[in-house]
């Protein structure tokens, strides 16, 4: 048995283990509009959520992408004021008044 790596934390070692049952940070990160808008695979979708179980860096990603589009969503495009009557008329004026 090969007792040269240093003693184990706790922490299983993802990114450099990474499987086709696993997904990475990276690839939840570029997979995070697909989650949210319920795109993904069950099995892809089964994936990130066991992800975001064990990880924590993740999780308050998510948490600040939904605040983001929380705060995105209370922005309301500003309407164009209608013309007053004043500047209608003088657009008229202008045109030859009709």
């Amino acid at each position: 048995m090969d007792n040269s790596r240093p003693p184990h934390n706790g922490h299983q070692d993802r990114e450099f283990s990474v499987t086709a049952d696993e997904v990475t940070c990276q690839q939840f990160v570029e997979m995070v509009t697909d989650y949210f808008e319920g795109a993904l695979e069950p099995h892809t979708l089964s994936q990130v959520e066991e992800h975001l179980v064990m990880c924590d860096w993740c999780v308050t990603y998510v948490e600040q992408m939904q605040a983001t589009i929380a705060s995105l969503r209370e922005l309301s495009e500003p309407s164009a004021p209608e013309p007053t009557d004043s500047l209608l008329a003088a657009l008229r004026a202008k045109r030859g008044g009709t």
